[in-house]
């Protein structure tokens, strides 16, 4: 906690010991140091969600190629049979 200093003093200017108010700093760092994000959990996150991007192109790439391939298949096979009758 940044300010931890400046939260004491304000604490002792209302009454409360040196050692209560070390006890709320105490109390509140370890409750909020396991909720934070940092910096780099943001890189992290942002690093999944280019990997997940990609991967969704190139299955999007993928599947445009597949359907490419049965459409012009399709055509292929109706042009065929049109010229059999």
């Amino acid at each position: 906690m940044n300010n931890a200093l400046k939260y004491v003093k304000i604490l002792e200017g209302t009454g409360i010991t040196r050692e209560q108010a070390e006890t709320h700093i105490q109390i509140i760092s370890e409750i909020l140091e396991g909720d934070l994000v940092t910096k780099q959990d943001i890189k992290n996150l942002d690093i999944k969600f280019e990997t997940i991007e990609h991967k969704i192109l190139q299955s999007e790439y993928r599947m445009t190629i597949k359907l490419g391939s049965i459409v012009t298949l399709a055509i292929a096979a109706a042009t065929a049979v049109i010229k059999l009758f």
